[in-house]
């Protein structure tokens, strides 16, 4: 077994929630699907043929899902021999780096994994990101990428072809855009034009998209002409294997030792909905306590469970705190209800659309009542809706079209936050 590891321990703990996460499981048929079509992309090009239309993917969900680890995941595997290699970037760095964008993604592509794998020896983290080009450019290696980069100017996707031709890369390259949502809906500029063309296969290269985003990105990348036969996937909580496997694999990770205890462990993960940032906050008790004098890694000393759950729930709501926005505070009387009419739906077996929703809120909104059961200024019922759809409070299941609350104990929490009681929800119709 692995000695207690502590100082990485440690580093976990500080590090916080918005870290890639240490132990990675689940998603495995979302990953599956990016890898293969990006190889099919790969196969295509070599063989003179155009990619298939459509070849992007979304990913989209409430905030704490798991989308960006999702995305790191893939970056992680770029030293890894037969996987695609993934670039991993920010909507910000695609609007405001663009040239930068297109030199990565051409350094990444004829860069030899035989090479980037030496380099991952002497940089601290994975490559796949921006950082690339600096680290590459200084890099003793055999492709003289600093001086490439000085001759030639490269501002589209189609400089980038003749710059760096496929015939030059040694395995496709996923370009993997984080918080999809921000990008301003434009289709006449740059960047859409770039995200467009690999979508339409209008490209040389064996570039696939995937975009990364909150509830409506879908729509969003719709509204930047991405409409050919675009695929949306919609994170949810991983299941109750998921979070048991997480949790062996987790203190294996970290030399952490659960034997007695492992029932007791995985109770504190049980509270967490599946949902991947309150399993963050699960694990960040378990170990908080590994951590403690006496405790020392061996999770079987703890002699009061209680205060770990404690401690996991503490985290938990102080996360509800976060996304109860402002604009939800004002309205609590309003968001209450809305989410309380949601669980009610839900329970009897209803489908419950987004215009559903909208109505709802139009409804039970009452300009003369008190200021909580307004919608609040600058907001109309649709925009309100999108509004708790980016809090998280609720989800658009892109299959069915169903809106949920993607976290049941968030739903409570709203509801409470509302004056009414989540108890008084009918029981579950029976199937």
């Amino acid at each position: 077994m692995t000695a207690f590891q502590r100082d990485a321990l440690q580093d976990f703990v500080d590090d916080g929630a918005k870290d890639h996460p240490p132990v990675f499981v689940g998603r495995e048929d979302l990953l599956g699907e990016i890898l293969t079509k990006a190889h099919r992309t790969l196969v295509r090009v070599r063989s003179g043929q155009q990619a298939v239309p459509g070849n992007a993917i979304i990913i989209q969900g409430a905030p704490g899902a798991g989308k960006s680890s999702v995305l790191s995941e893939l970056a992680t595997q770029n030293i890894q021999p037969h996987v695609p290699k993934t670039l991993e970037i920010s909507s910000v760095e695609l609007c405001d780096q663009f040239p930068d964008v297109l030199r990565a993604i051409g350094a990444l592509g004829i860069t030899p994994k035989s090479q980037l794998r030496k380099l991952a020896q002497t940089v601290a983290r994975t490559l796949g990101n921006l950082a690339l080009l600096d680290v590459l450019g200084r890099a003793d290696l055999s492709l003289n990428l600093a001086t490439l980069f000085q001759s030639h100017n490269i501002e589209t996707i189609g400089s980038l072809h003749q710059v760096f031709p496929a015939s030059q890369w040694d395995s496709p390259v996923i370009v993997a855009v984080d918080e999809a949502q921000n990008l301003s809906p434009s289709r006449d500029s740059t960047y859409s034009r770039f995200l467009q063309a690999i979508h339409e296969a209008r490209t040389k290269l064996p570039l696939t998209l995937v975009c990364a985003g909150l509830g409506d990105t879908q729509s969003r990348l719709r509204d930047l002409g991405l409409t050919h036969g675009i695929r949306a996937h919609s994170l949810g909580s991983l299941t109750r294997a998921e979070c048991s496997e997480l949790l062996d694999r987790f203190c294996a990770h970290f030399g952490v030792t659960m034997e007695k205890c492992r029932g007791r462990a995985l109770a504190v993960m049980d509270t967490t909905d599946g949902w991947p940032r309150h399993v963050h906050w699960a694990q960040q008790a378990l170990a908080e306590a590994a951590l403690e004098p006496g405790i020392n890694g061996n999770l079987d000393r703890i002699t009061d469970w209680d205060r770990v759950q404690a401690r996991s729930d503490a985290l938990r709501h102080g996360y509800y705190a976060t996304q109860f926005s402002q604009d939800m505070a004002v309205s609590r009387k309003l968001v209450g209800r809305v989410m309380f009419e949601l669980g009610k739906s839900r329970m009897e077996g209803q489908h419950t659309t987004i215009g559903q929703v909208i109505d709802w809120v139009d409804a039970y909104a009452d300009s003369g009542a008190s200021r909580e059961w307004r919608i609040p200024k600058g907001h109309d019922a649709e925009s309100y809706v999108t509004h708790l759809i980016h809090c998280g409070a609720l989800q658009d299941d892109p299959d069915t079209g169903q809106l949920t609350c993607p976290i049941p104990s968030f739903q409570r929490y709203i509801i409470t936050r509302g004056g009414l009681d989540p108890d008084q929800l009918p029981s579950p119709q029976a199937s």
